[in-house]
This record gives structure tokens, sequence and C-alpha cells, in this order.
């Protein structure tokens, strides 16, 4: 017969305390459990550090990553404001030398406008604008229908009948325009000298170093007419030595003259509007006898009329006295001061100190 299964091992014999060995204390049972919940701070502390610096590694890579996308969207506006009106420049006015000079005007109109906001004279930033806008379009319209060439075409007809028709319009304005204005605005000058030394605020004479750079633009345009007259009446061609020597003479006289008139706190004022109407008329006939086709006049009618729109709101700033009183009253809270001073006048009304024994 087979032999029977073998049955279930039997379990080891528990162990038995031997009478000498003491059962464990109470303190040590707690020693124990304390040592135990220790290992237990300690791995959750473990745990904890690990999954922080996962946490870390996750952050650092996040901003990283937030450091390039913002970036990347500050280069993209920077490229799009500095790259706009290059473009703009170049597709409506045909150079991007319009888009530089645009840019850099619209940039410092609207620093100017921000500014002159901020001080409590927002009113002024929309009528300049509206003005800055007008003197655009006028501008550009007549330069680009041409309208002055023409007409300094039919005065160059009737003053220089003898000079070629294509130079015609231009020598006309130039012969035209810087006398009228150096004329106009050295009276306007002359003017406000004698008023300021009737009223005792004129200042001293200028010296001979201050003179002389002061009547210069003047005494050269003066030589150049001499010398226009003098080849235009004596039908001599450009270029000829007593063409040079008549405007040469002409010149130095002229520059003698402005410096000993100079020499006057008034008349130094009127050299000085001299000074500035003749170069304003010259800049003027350049722009208006020319013919510039619509692209370049609409260009240099958005140029003056942004030039126009920040010198209105300087002119309007200069007219009007800032309230710095008012400007520093935005900044103080004075409805909760007086509110609270109030409050303190009511309590101490009220809760009457105790006299001192």
């Amino acid at each position: 017969m087979p032999p029977p299964p073998p049955g279930p091992p039997e379990a080891p014999p528990p162990e038995a305390h031997s009478a000498d060995e003491d059962p464990p204390s109470l303190r040590g049972e707690i020693g124990a459990t304390k040592a135990a919940f220790q290992r237990l701070v300690g791995a959750h502390v473990e745990l904890a550090k690990a999954e922080f610096g996962d946490i870390l590694d996750e952050v650092k890579k996040v901003s990283i990553l937030a450091g390039i996308a913002i970036a990347t969207g500050i280069s993209a506006a920077l490229l799009l404001a500095v790259g706009l009106p290059l473009f703009l420049g170049e597709w409506i006015f045909g150079s991007i030398g319009w888009g530089i000079l645009h840019g850099l005007l619209l940039l410092a109109g609207i620093g100017v406008a921000s500014a002159v906001t901020a001080v409590g004279i927002g009113g002024a930033v929309s009528r300049a604008l509206l003005i800055g806008v007008a003197t655009a379009i006028f501008i550009g319209v007549v330069l680009g229908l041409n309208l002055t060439n023409r007409a300094w075409g039919g005065v160059g007809d009737a003053l220089l009948p003898l000079a070629d028709a294509g130079a015609r319009p231009l020598a006309a304005a130039i012969v035209v325009l810087p006398v009228v204005a150096a004329i106009m605005i050295g009276l306007l000058m002359l003017v406000l000298a004698l008023g300021d030394d009737a009223g005792g605020s004129g200042t001293g004479a200028s010296g001979v170093g201050e003179r002389i750079p002061a009547a210069l633009p003047t005494a050269l345009y003066v030589g150049w007419l001499a010398a226009f007259a003098y080849s235009y009446s004596s039908r001599v061609a450009w270029p000829d030595l007593a063409i040079v020597a008549v405007g040469l003479v002409a010149a130095i006289v002229a520059l003698a003259v402005l410096v000993v008139v100079a020499s006057w706190h008034p008349g130094f004022r009127l050299m000085t509007g001299l000074a500035i109407g003749t170069v304003t008329g010259v800049v003027l006939a350049g722009l208006t006898a020319v013919g510039i086709g619509p692209r370049v006049a609409a260009a240099i009618g958005v140029t003056i009329g942004l030039i126009a729109w920040l010198g209105m709101m300087g002119a309007e700033v200069a007219r009007r006295d800032i309230d710095t009183e008012g400007l520093k009253n935005r900044f103080i809270p004075q409805k909760t001061i007086d509110i609270t001073k109030e409050t303190i006048e009511w309590v101490r009304a009220r809760t009457p100190l105790s006299r001192r024994s």
C-alpha cells in the first residue's frame, strides 16, 4: 500500500520567555514608538524633498520657456514698432527715410501728448492733433497738385522773363520768399526788442563772436542775390569770375554792416530775425517752387503735420500755467484725511479725557 500523504508542517513552538528575561518596560515601548514615528516622519520628509525637487525642476523648465515666450513677444513688438514705419515709408512714400522721420516724430508726439495729459492739459492734445491733421492734408494737397509750383511759375514769368523757363519758378521763389520772410520776422523781432528796452527788461549789447555767426546767413543770401542780379542783368552765364567777385564783395559788405548794427541790442534782435527769415524763406522756396509729385508731397505733408502737432502742444503748455497745486492734490487722499480728522474730533468730543488728580 502506498504511504499516506504528508500532513501540514508543524508550527514551531512559541518562544518561551526565560524566567530570567524581563518583559519590555513602558519607557522602552515609548522609545520604540518614538523611533518608529521619527522614521515615519523622515520617510515623509524625504518623499516631500523628492517631490519638491521634481516640482522645482518643472518650475525652472516652465520659467525658461515662459521667459523665451516673453522675450520673443518683446522682440516681435520691437520689430513691429521699428519695421512698420520703415515699411510704410517705403511702400507709401517711396523711401524708408520718410518712415524713420515719421516714426521719430510720431513717437515724440505720443510722448509729449502723454506728458501734457499727465499734467492736466489733455484738451490741448486733441486740438493740436486736429490742427496737425488739417495742416498735413492742406500741405499734401497743395504740393501734390503742384499749385505752388504753378503760382511761382506765374510770378517768374512776370518778374524774371529772361530766366530759363525750367528754373524760373525756383528763381522767383528764392528771390521773393527770403526777402519777404526776412523783412517780416526782422521787423517783428525789432519791435519786441524796442518794447523790452522801453520796459527796462532789455539786455546789453552782444560781442563780435556772437554777432558774426548770427549775421552770416543773411550776408550769404545778400551775396547770392547780388550775384544773381548781376548775372541776370548782364546776361552773363554761370560760372563766371565776375559773378563770384560781385557776390563775395556784397556778402562781405553785408556782413560788416550787420555786425555794426548788431552792436545795439535791438539791432542784434533785428539781425537775428533777418537770419531766421532768410533761412526759412530759402527752405520754403525749395519746397514750394519745385514740382515734387504726389508721393513726396504726401510725405512732406505728414512731416509738417506732425511738426505742427508737436509745436501746438508746446505752445499750449507755454501759454498755460501748470496747476502744480492741483497736480499735487491728485496724489493726496484728502477726503480720507478730512473724514479721519472729523472722526477723531467726533470721538474726542464724546469721550472727554478725565482730569488728572
